[in-house]
């Protein structure tokens, strides 16, 4: 053979040598074992799960912040004046919103609990003759008149009437 055979012979050697083989050694791991795709595909898994949980989570929340409709409820509720003493109040829920039925100085009145500024309900506060809204401070006096907070108007009046020992709210 001559000189330029053998050339060829040797870098034909050196280029099988340099090819991966198709059997696997005792060190190595078959080709179709693949870490990436699995581990991506875990991790997409993961972070759905967690997408579902937080929605889960979060839709009551908001349902709870959020008042119910105008709609639902009865349209006319009645209440036994007896049971509201000069200074007291008491919630109710009128047309599914929480009405607040005060018995003031003046006779009844009534107003939409739900505050102007985000929906929080407010509450009666006896010591003070106000109403309070416990989420922001938002403060309103006996007439529904903002007195302070970051309320941006007044309480809603509702029509109350008192016909013999009955107070009738929505009248």
């Amino acid at each position: 053979m001559n000189r330029e055979n053998k050339l060829s012979d040797s870098s034909d050697q050196t280029a099988a040598d340099s090819k991966p083989s198709n059997t696997p050694s005792a060190h190595s791991k078959p080709s179709s074992y693949r870490r990436q795709p699995r581990r991506s595909f875990l991790e997409k898994c993961l972070a759905a799960c967690g997408g579902i949980g937080f929605l889960c989570m979060s839709y009551p929340v908001l349902r709870y912040i959020e008042p119910p409709p105008e709609t639902e409820g009865p349209n006319r509720i009645e209440i036994d004046s007896a049971e509201l003493p000069t200074g007291t109040s008491t919630m109710v829920i009128y047309r599914g919103r929480p009405t607040l039925v005060v018995h003031g100085p003046d006779g009844f009145i009534a107003y939409s609990a739900v505050c102007p500024h985000l929906g929080c309900v407010v509450k009666w506060a006896e010591s003070d003759e106000e109403f309070r809204c416990p989420c922001h401070g938002g403060r309103f006096d006996i007439k529904g008149q903002k007195l302070g907070g970051p309320v941006p108007g007044p309480l809603t009046a509702i029509k109350v009437q008192e016909v013999g020992n009955k107070i009738l709210v929505g009248a």
